[in-house]
């Protein structure tokens, strides 16, 4: 509870404590006949906080001058202050002010020229984006499908089987699923080259540093060895398995017909011996023989060199194209992705001035249509704005035809008197009651025989610091009452005195404020005990500005000096 209003009156309660006291009748008693008295009574006891201020309108339409010009925009119409705007003015929508519009339509021609270069450039900016990104991916595509291709030379030369086992000791793709995790690994890390900026520039080596690992290794090619395949047996269905069946197959006939041969030769030379044949006959078959044994030699030495030397050099060569096709795809993947990201910056930049001249232009053309401002809702129109003060008139101009206003500047004002509230400064030792939605009861002085209903729908946080200007040991806070219901007898600006309803005691025990006086912070009043007057003690309550409540220390009915 504040002790303001008790405080207050105390230097009046120490008077009639000197006076009591200076004519003392017997003891600490005294008998004033001449000393005003209440009676304490018990009831119902209405706390609250009285405040004057102005009614003003909760909402209101303020139109402002929104045309950047230096010099200023000149007002060519304006309608009479005080006109009530009707709904049929809004329907039929009535010039309410015309402004100079001619500086901004001169700005707008200069600026026409701008735009269309910005749009050309945007234009051709975004089809340069849409053509790079579909070269990039046909390349893309392409080396993808070399990729492939030499997967399948590799599977077909080997065998499936074959393939699949040496690729995957060399953390290889093996197959399509594999080859596209490895695209998609490879393009993670090169994104996130990019974003730490370490892709390379138009003059760097596309090879160098690269963000995928194995771009810039050596092949592992030569580090495989394909004899072993060969002695496991582990050489699939492949184009090299069928080359040595049919290497071996040609040396078997080969062998097979050098023992016809000789078995030929043999019966010859028995023949010889017996001379059943000549001798040229035998020579002949001789020949024959050697032939047979050359052409054994020769399958021999054949398959021979296949496996030991035509084998691993095919097999090192096909998987050596292999990797150079995979490096290949980073490769091209990474100039792609570096090529579409430099089409990406050049259309966002030609966007984003695009962008610009687009919002340029609506500014533009929005200032040319606020030159014309229409009614947009019934209301009294006002000058200015509905918060003008010292200070703005002076930096303004006031409204009037060939006025010049300046940006932001507030033209009319369009109360909703729909909605009217009271601006109330709250006292530093009242602003503990006051919260957001307590009843208040409003008198206007110009009406001060009609009392109105209203609720608290605004308490400032800090004190107004405009206030404390000029007296820095006054603490207010700006506050605002709402009037509630619609009365055609109210208008902006009028003062009126509002009485916000704190709290409502039942059945307490009171007194009026007068009566007490504070000592060492104690609070004493007189009571009349019919010989005289005694001084007190007693524990008071809440109050308002008239009454305060007793909590202990008398009794209804007693008579206490005013």
């Amino acid at each position: 509870m504040s002790k303001k209003p008790i405080v207050i009156v105390t230097v009046i309660a120490l008077a009639a404590g000197a006076i009591l006291f200076g004519k003392r009748l017997r003891g600490d008693a005294v008998d004033l006949s001449d000393v005003p008295e209440f009676e304490a009574k018990r009831g119902n006891l209405v706390i609250d906080v009285l405040e004057g201020g102005n009614i003003h309108a909760l909402e209101s339409l303020e139109i402002k001058n929104e045309v950047r010009v230096n010099e200023g925009t000149k007002i060519l119409e304006i309608i009479d202050e005080g006109y009530q705007i009707t709904p049929e003015d809004v329907e039929g929508k009535k010039v309410l002010v015309r402004l100079d519009a001619s500086a901004i339509e001169e700005t707008i021609v200069d600026h026409d020229v701008e735009f269309q270069q910005t749009e050309s450039a945007y234009a051709e900016a975004k089809q340069g984006l849409e053509i790079q990104e579909s070269e990039s991916l046909s390349a893309v595509k392409l080396v993808k499908q070399g990729v492939r291709f030499a997967l399948l030379d590799f599977q077909k030369f080997l065998g499936e089987k074959a393939a699949r086992e040496v690729l995957q000791s060399l953390s290889l793709p093996y197959d399509t699923e594999t080859i596209d995790t490895y695209e998609t690994d490879a393009t993670e890390q090169i994104v996130k080259s990019f974003d730490a900026g370490r892709l390379y520039t138009e003059t760097d080596d596309p090879t160098a540093d690269s963000p995928f690992t194995g771009d810039n290794q050596n092949s592992q090619a030569s580090t495989v060895d394909f004899s072993v395949l060969l002695k496991s047996d582990r050489l699939g269905e492949g184009e090299a398995e069928q080359t040595i069946r049919r290497l071996q197959d040609e040396a078997l006939v080969a062998k097979t017909e050098l023992a016809v041969v000789e078995e030929a030769v043999e019966g010859a030379k028995r023949l010889r011996e017996r001379n059943f044949i000549t001798k040229q006959t035998l020579e002949n078959e001789m020949v024959g023989l050697e032939k047979a044994k050359l052409a054994v030699q020769t399958k021999d030495t054949e398959l021979s060199l296949f496996r030991d030397y035509e084998f691993p050099k095919e097999a090192e060569k096909m998987l050596s194209t292999y990797e150079e096709q995979l490096l290949d795809l980073i490769r091209e993947k990474r100039e792609a992705m570096a090529s579409v990201a430099q089409s990406e910056a050049r259309f966002r930049s030609a966007k984003r001035r695009y962008e610009l001249q687009v919002k340029k232009r609506a500014d533009l053309q929005a200032q040319v249509d606020s030159c014309v401002i229409y009614a947009q809702k019934p209301g009294l129109v006002a000058y200015g704005g509905g918060n003008d003060n010292y200070y703005s008139s002076r930096y303004y101009d006031a409204i009037s035809q060939g006025a010049s206003l300046k940006l932001g500047q507030p033209i009319i004002t369009i109360p909703d008197m729909s909605r009217l509230g009271v601006d109330v400064d709250i006292h530093e030792s009242h602003i503990k009651k006051i919260q957001l939605g307590q009843r208040a009861v409003i008198v206007a002085d110009a009406v001060a025989d009609k009392t109105l209903e209203g609720k608290v729908t605004k308490v400032a946080v800090l004190p107004d610091s405009n206030a404390s200007r000029y007296n820095p040991s006054l603490k207010v806070y700006p506050s605002t009452i709402e009037i509630q219901g619609t009365h055609d007898f109210l208008k902006p600006v009028m003062t009126a005195k509002v009485k916000i309803i704190v709290n409502e005691l039942a059945d307490v025990l009171y007194i009026p404020v007068q009566a007490i006086f504070v000592e060492k912070d104690k609070h004493y009043v007189f009571v009349n005990d019919g010989a005289g007057f005694r001084r007190q003690a007693v524990k008071v309550g809440d109050h308002n500005d008239e009454f305060v409540e007793i909590v202990e220390g008398i009794d209804e009915g007693a008579k206490v000096a005013l």
